[in-house]
């Protein structure tokens, strides 16, 4: 029988006591640069698997996160990822619910932490998360009523994005604008940064709002189709909107495709703007406009208030700057 590898054999391999093979795993002590690469070596030669029942059982954390999304789609959170599995920590993706079995399920689940992207959720189901004692790093696209001190923002500035990206258009001609949100995105619960920065920077350009320009059922991607096709299709041409900004790329994408098969072409017809500025942004035809803000430095902040918020210390909300990228779709 093969003998299994224990931690005083990697301690052995690495020239150090068990004790620092323990700090190097479970990150509770500073151990030197040199040490912990000993340890990572002789963990990687031996092909030694810690005990993780055991170790959460020990330290009280499961060193596993879940990232609450209502798109799964959004493939820039490979950065985030791969830095908190450099820290020890597992991600589990978890497709957004309503209900409160969800908020029961993220509460019983043992996570050490919550990364939430989505909107679905009041502050009271937010709070009953974080009184559990688990953080919350929220990606943060409204504003909510009072949260728990452990519940903290990591987010691109979406406003000032989208600010941006109608002030852009409007300096190009534009005054017909439909704002699409994200697929799923809850436009019930108000306060929403996308459509304040879209109604705020209309209107400080001496247009008017128009709350049929922005599309309301997100739950499917035939119901934001079916609005699009309203809105180009319903009014008299003078009425009809040129431009659409949506509330990500990989929804632009799709609408791009959409408005193809309506005989419409893109810019011609109708300017595209996405968010993210995801891959799928240069692999369009047209190359797609997008916002865009830096994904190394959100992915840095983000584990950063995370790790913090897990060892019980206080953190600040962030914000991340946004920018446009301006290619052919606009």
């Amino acid at each position: 029988m093969k003998k299994k590898i224990t931690r005083n054999d990697v301690a052995e391999l690495a020239g150090v006591s068990p004790a620092v093979v323990s700090y190097v795993i479970n990150q509770t002590k500073f151990v030197s640069e040199e040490k912990t690469l000993a340890v990572k070596n002789a963990i990687k030669e031996l092909r030694y698997r810690p005990n993780v029942y055991a170790r959460s059982l020990k330290t009280n954390k499961s060193m596993q996160i879940a990232f609450v999304c209502d798109n799964l789609r959004n493939n820039w959170l490979d950065i985030v990822e791969n830095m908190f599995f450099d820290k020890g920590y597992f991600v589990s993706h978890c497709y957004s619910r309503d209900g409160e079995d969800f908020i029961q399920m993220l509460i019983e689940g043992r996570f050490d932490g919550v990364f939430m992207l989505s909107n679905r959720y009041t502050a009271s189901q937010l709070n009953e998360i974080a009184k559990a004692g688990i953080p919350i790093v929220l990606y943060k696209t409204r504003d909510y009523s009072f949260l728990e001190s452990n519940i903290v923002t990591v987010a691109p500035d979406i406003y000032g994005g989208v600010a941006k990206t109608v002030s852009y258009l409007i300096a190009k001609g534009h005054e017909k604008i439909v704002l699409a949100p994200p697929l799923r995105y809850n436009m019930n619960l108000k306060k929403g940064f996308r459509e304040r920065a879209y109604k705020e920077t209309l209107e400080e350009n001496g247009l008017v709002y128009d709350e049929a320009f922005v599309c309301r059922d997100t739950n499917s991607m035939q119901a934001i189709f079916s609005s699009i096709f309203d809105l180009i299709f319903s009014g008299k041409p003078a009425e009809r909107p040129t431009a659409i900004i949506a509330g990500d790329d990989y929804l632009a994408g799709n609408i791009m495709q959409y408005l193809k098969k309506l005989g419409l072409q893109v810019p011609a017809d109708l300017a595209v703007i996405g968010m993210d500025n995801t891959y799928l942004s240069e692999i369009l035809s047209p190359q797609l406009t997008s916002v865009d803000f830096s994904k190394e430095e959100f992915s840095r902040k983000l584990v950063d208030t995370m790790l913090r918020l897990i060892q019980g210390e206080p953190a600040e909300d962030q914000f991340i700057r946004a920018s446009l990228t301006v290619r052919e779709s606009a």
